[in-house]
């Protein structure tokens, strides 16, 4: 249920998102006929951040090997943790438009752990972390009354690990004697992901350098598949033939956080 939630939630963070670089793009005042587009840098920019963020993760079993003889289950689990990190980026404008280039570096975590993917037993784990996040993003803004409000995105790169971890035993109950890790139905991957990151915010000046930041940004990363059983000593179901068994895992992440942000000279 919570997984759901946090799903429908980034999902209408993307579509407020979106509906914040059109709302800002008919908001900008129209030129002239006779008026140039003209191209004005404006200052530089950089700060520190903290927030919240939110690990979405998905895991189907795919030919039912946790979940035994129901292929295609699917499991999802959290994580609500702390982030930080810093940016930093350069303003300009077209004409009356505004616009910003903006990179970031996040940091924090996030390991989400669920072991309900067999429904009978406790005996296998799955894990998904963030260890870092980064993007560049292209941002679109106005200023109402001294506010930016603004809204961006732009490609991510983000090192995550995911894994399931297979426990045998030799009782009759779960995890009952003879506990050992089984290597065969178990992995863990560390790798580099490519994704894309969209979000949205204000920023209100504190001093005449000085700016204080909201904003709330989705990140999305794709699925990964994974095989285990890769002896084949085992069916993938019942019935089903010796072979390797697939997981396809989902990756996404929800931030919220306060920036404080110095701007340069222009």
């Amino acid at each position: 249920m919570a997984a759901g939630n946090l799903a429908r939630s980034a999902r209408r963070l993307r579509v407020s998102a979106l509906a914040a670089v059109l709302i800002l793009a008919c908001a900008a005042p129209a030129k002239s006929a006779g008026a140039g587009a003209a191209f004005e840098w404006k200052e530089a920019y950089a700060g520190v951040f903290a927030g919240a963020g939110w690990a979405i993760n998905r895991l189907v079993d795919v030919d039912g090997f946790a979940n035994w003889g129901n292929p295609g289950s699917a499991l999802g689990y959290s994580r609500l943790g702390a982030v930080g990190g810093a940016l930093a980026g350069q303003r300009f404008a077209f004409g009356r438009l505004g616009f910003r280039v903006e990179a970031e570096a996040i940091v924090g975590g996030l390991p989400a752990v669920t072991r309900r993917l067999d429904p009978g037993c406790t005996d296998e784990a799955a894990m998904s972390r963030f260890r870092w996040v980064a993007s560049v993003r292209l941002g679109i803004e106005e200023e109402f009354g001294g506010v930016l409000v603004f809204a961006s995105g732009g490609p991510a790169l983000a090192r995550i690990v995911n894994s399931v971890t297979d426990t045998d035993y030799s009782g009759t109950e779960c995890l009952e004697r003879d506990l050992r890790f089984d290597a065969d139905d178990s992995f863990s991957s560390t790798s580099t992901r490519v994704g894309w990151a969209i979000g949205a915010g204000v920023e209100t000046p504190l001093a005449p350098r000085w700016a204080l930041r909201v904003d709330g940004s989705y990140f999305e990363f794709g699925k990964r598949r994974y095989r285990v059983n890769l002896s084949g000593n085992n069916t993938c179901g019942p019935g089903g033939p010796n072979t390797a068994c697939s997981y396809i895992v989902r990756n996404r992440l929800g931030i919220l956080r306060l920036a404080l942000v110095y701007r340069f000279d222009e």
